[in-house]
This record gives C-alpha cells, sequence and structure tokens, in this order.
C-alpha cells in the first residue's frame, strides 16, 4: 500500500509539472531520471514523516530569485501535499525541488 501511495505522489507532482509548465517532459533524459530518484526518495520521506526541518534562509531566498518560475511551481507542489497529504515543506526541501524543476524544464525546453 505505501508502495502505491508513493508511486502516486510521484505521478501527482510530474502531473503539477507537466500542467503548469504546459510541456511534455523528455522521460529518456538523465534530469528527468534525477528528478523522479530526488521524488522517489521524497515521496518515501513524506510517508514516513521525515522531511527535512533544517533551513539555509540565504540559499532559499537565492533559488527563490534566481528561479522564479520553478518555485511558483514548487509552490503548487505545496498546495497539493497540504490537501491531499495534509504536509509542508521545509526550505530546504522546496530549494531542492525548484532545483531540479528548473533543470528538467530547462533542459527540456532546449531539445523543443
Amino acid at each position: 500500500q505505501q508502495t502505491v501511495t508513493m508511486t502516486k505522489i510521484v505521478q501527482d507532482i510530474l502531473n503539477v509539472v507537466k500542467y503548469h509548465y504546459k510541456m511534455n517532459l523528455d522521460e529518456n533524459s538523465f534530469n528527468y531520471s534525477r528528478f523522479v530518484t530526488h521524488l522517489r526518495y521524497f515521496a518515501q520521506r513524506l510517508m514516513q514523516k521525515e522531511l527535512s526541518s533544517a533551513d539555509d534562509d540565504f540559499l532559499y531566498e537565492q533559488v527563490k530569485n534566481k528561479y522564479e518560475e520553478a518555485y511558483c511551481c514548487t509552490e503548487k507542489i505545496e498546495a497539493y501535499l497540504q490537501k491531499a497529504h495534509n504536509s509542508h515543506l521545509s526550505k530546504d526541501e522546496k530549494v531542492y525541488l525548484t532545483l531540479h524543476i528548473h533543470r528538467v524544464t530547462k533542459r527540456n525546453e532546449l531539445c523543443n
């Protein structure tokens, strides 16, 4: 049951990204594989209630300001997680998600 839930979380997050950017992601790319791997570990931490509580405010602000579009997508993911799983993201989790989202969507745009 936990595996099914984790798979659904990963798929739902990928759908949020695809919908937000109105694009299909290159599922054969290295960046996509890295992103999915990150999401699997993230979903596992979420299910086990082991989300990072450490926050690096400086790094958070830098990433938030530099990658505004990806951060906006991260905010949508957090809204989904709050509604579906009653879970909040730490600033560190937002940083990691934002960086992965930026990487997977920007590399994908270059290929289209």
